[in-house]
């Protein structure tokens, strides 16, 4: 009867020096930069330019229109399709990257589970399963990461923001024209203050426009719609604007129209909701709580100087700052990695102590992914195993357990090692424990398929055999035959164990 080890594995993986070579992949929606509405196309643009002014070489995967000192690679397809992005960039990526930046709303390249270290940027209010999740807040990694992953907050490029302190007899309401933006509030304040209001940006619902808000402009001289705005009439609109409205009515992730009103000088009075205590966080006293909050800021006209806003806003939220922070992330996941590769390389020519050493570093990193720090528990406990240091063997099979529903691999080492010291009941329980766990839906998260599929059933035939639990033993060498009929050993078992039942009876 077959009684064997399980096998080894390497995962391989590569990295690049400095410079990087970095790819960008923007949503399809709109070009790079934005003609008029589009934070995420202006965010990646000005994300883009900093690198290629940093010396990196940039790749931007972005719609024809697109501007940029990146290399930029045009989707082909005409109509929005998160698959259409997928399959582009599988088949035209360059070589040698060293990091993939996924902006896509759907994610759809962090998805795929590339060898290539993907981040991936939560523009939205949206948590997409990938392995290196960048939100734009902490209050966004928070609540919609659920502390999973990283924080980069959102930067712009001053030079294109005209500052201006004087200012005209208008309120400002510029965004997606929604409910959830708080569209309706600042109406609200404009009529309960009798005071001017200009709204720009796309309408998001016409039926939620034309029965709430389009009969209340048109009811009020006072506010105006303008439709939506790009280049110097949104310049003009942003820096003449006595207040900036954002009564945002949900869990804000960022609200780039904040800091680009107070970039031209602009006061900015906010609803305390998602990230705005954060981004506010220079100026507390424009945070409110309500519509009669934000009335009585507005008439008791407290604002601060427009240089102090605009300070604020280049010592926090510039484009060279968000740059220098999503390169920290860049490089310390390359650094990472380099750790991992150089464990398994150091492991290939039997230099297992400093192995170790680089594993360890490799799974001391928090924000690592779940499913890579279990494959490196695998690889510290297999050198173990062939130090024939079963303590800490052991150790670091139980170590994996943090870090999800034990693996079938582990279940099957642990199996092996009671099976061999002849402790048949505790190798039965962890051979049945492997056999009854669900497979991963994500093939990258399986180790040794033979451990998901034949290998426990034929190690428990020899458990229960060696229990004299024929009938059991037979049962699962049937399972294992399933996966590998003509396998010698499962042929043996069957042919000595149909030989014994047939005796019984």
């Amino acid at each position: 009867m077959s009684n064997d080890p399980i096998p080894t594995v390497t995962i391989n993986k590569s990295s690049s020096p400095r410079p990087l070579r970095i790819v960008h992949v923007a949503p399809d929606w709109y070009p790079v930069p934005p003609q008029n509405y589009g934070g995420i196309e202006r965010v990646v643009y000005d994300l883009t330019e900093e690198l290629v002014n940093l010396g990196h070489e940039v790749y931007l995967y972005a719609p024809k229109g697109s501007k940029s000192s990146a290399i930029i690679i045009n989707y082909e397809h005409t109509s929005p399709s998160s698959e259409s992005i997928a399959e582009f960039v599988l088949k035209t990526l360059p070589d040698n990257v060293d990091i993939i930046h996924d902006h896509t709303h759907d994610s759809v390249i962090g998805r795929r589970k590339l060898p290539i270290p993907t981040v991936c940027t939560m523009h939205n209010a949206i948590s997409n399963p990938v392995d290196y999740p960048v939100y734009v807040s902490n209050r966004a990694l928070n609540v919609i990461g659920n502390d999973y992953g990283f924080f980069v907050y959102n930067g712009i490029d001053l030079a294109e923001y005209q500052f201006s302190e004087v200012k005209e007899d208008y309120l400002l309401f510029l965004g997606l024209v929604a409910w959830y933006k708080g569209i309706n509030y600042a109406i609200d304040v404009a009529e309960k203050t009798n005071q001017k209001l200009k709204i720009a940006g796309p309408i998001y619902n016409y039926e939620y426009y034309t029965k709430e808000i389009e009969p209340r402009i048109k009811n009020n001289p006072n506010i105006e719609y303008v439709g939506e705005v790009g280049g110097q009439q949104k310049q003009d609109l942003f820096k003449k604007a006595k207040c900036f409205l954002f009564p945002t009515s949900w869990e804000e992730p960022f609200g780039l129209v904040m800091i680009e009103a107070m970039a031209c000088g602009t006061p900015v009075l906010a609803f305390s909701n998602g990230s705005v205590p954060e981004v506010m966080q220079g100026f507390p006293n424009l945070i409110c709580s309500s519509v009669d909050e934000m009335i009585q800021k507005l008439n008791t006209n407290q604002f601060p100087d427009a240089n102090l806003l605009r300070n604020y806003v280049e010592g926090h939220f510039s484009r060279n700052t968000m740059a220098r922070e999503y390169l920290k992330l860049y490089n310390k996941l390359l650094l990472e990695q380099v750790n991992y590769n150089y464990g398994n390389k150091l492991k290939e020519i039997g230099n297992f102590t400093e192995a170790i050493e680089y594993y360890k570093k490799f799974l001391s990193a928090e924000e690592l992914p779940k499913r890579y720090k279990i494959k490196v528990c695998y690889e510290i406990a297999d050198i173990y195993y062939n130090l024939n240091d079963i303590e800490n063997e052991r150790k670091f099979i139980f170590k994996s357990f943090e870090y999800g529903t034990p693996h079938a691999e582990f279940c099957c080492r642990l199996g092996y090692e009671f099976l061999e010291n002849n402790e048949i009941d505790n190798s039965t329980f962890w051979y049945n424990l492997a056999t009854n766990l669900d497979i991963p839906k994500e093939k990258e998260e399986i180790i040794i398929d033979s451990c998901w599929t034949w290998l426990p059933h034929i190690q428990l035939c020899v458990c229960y055999y060696k229990l004299g639990d024929y009938q059991k033993s037979y049962e699962h060498n049937e399972i294992a035959r399933s996966f590998i009929p003509t396998d010698e050993r499962v042929l043996y078992n069957k042919s000595l164990l149909e030989g014994i039942l047939k005796n019984d009876k």
